[in-house]
């Protein structure tokens, strides 16, 4: 039986081996999560529509079940993890098949073969508390090539200190980087820098269609001024 009582943050590992363990353990400090690693079995099923995970890790390739089955156990109405992060730890031959279930419920996607800073980051975008605030805004984004000639111009749902919602645009490929310009209302100096495509928005859990960005690099006093517009009107 897990004992939830405790204060820290529980996060169920599900069919993950040793190198898993070993790659995505480190993100998660023993004194603030209590780690529950379990054997991929049908069972597993019942524990995440029953108990309130904040995070699930799942592997793939998985034996004794499928992602289609842990997904839809976490989503299914009723659900205590309805809410919980999901991140899928894939093979790296398993990527395009993990990637098809972005749409559907799954959070981050991470490979064995990134860099563990890259790994560790997918589990601080999930875990992390930062203020976000609601905003239409228009940015533009600078985007590789094989994606678009010019530069298009979007706008945002929400922003935070650490990535923003985007909507008005096709579905572009998780992984994608691009330059983007961010508007934000009431200032003079628009936020400039680089950001990643990590997750897309499901429009029938979250309210609207869209693609989740994180920042990699804020250039000039782009930081300062983002921060600064976040305290003033998330207070």
């Amino acid at each position: 039986m897990i004992m939830m009582n405790d204060l820290r943050r529980h996060v169920l590992m599900v069919g993950l081996g040793p190198e898993a363990l070993d790659s995505v353990t480190p993100a998660l400090h023993e004194e603030a999560f209590s780690l529950h690693t379990v054997d991929a079995s049908p069972f597993v099923l019942d524990l995440i529509r029953g108990t309130a995970f904040e995070l699930l890790v799942v592997a793939l390739p998985i034996e004794g079940l499928s992602i289609e089955e842990v997904v839809e156990a976490a989503r299914c109405p009723g659900s205590l993890c309805l809410t919980a992060g999901l991140i899928i730890v894939s093979a790296p031959d398993h990527l395009d098949q993990a990637a098809r279930w972005i749409d559907y419920g799954v959070n981050r996607i991470v490979t064995l073969d990134w860099p563990r800073s890259r790994i560790w980051q997918a589990f601080s975008d999930l875990l992390s508390e930062s203020p976000r605030v609601q905003l239409t805004a228009p940015i533009q984004l600078d985007l590789p090539r094989e994606l678009a000639r010019d530069a298009i111009l979007l706008q945002t749902s929400d922003v935070s200190e650490t990535g923003a919602l985007l909507t008005g645009f096709r579905t572009l490929p998780l992984g994608t980087r691009f330059q983007f310009v961010l508007r934000l209302p009431g200032t003079a100096i628009p936020v400039r820098g680089s950001a990643e495509v990590v997750r897309r928005a499901e429009a029938d859990r979250e309210g609207v269609e869209g693609f989740g960005v994180r920042y990699l690099n804020l250039s000039g006093e782009s930081r300062q001024t983002l921060v600064g517009f976040i305290e003033h009107h998330a207070s």
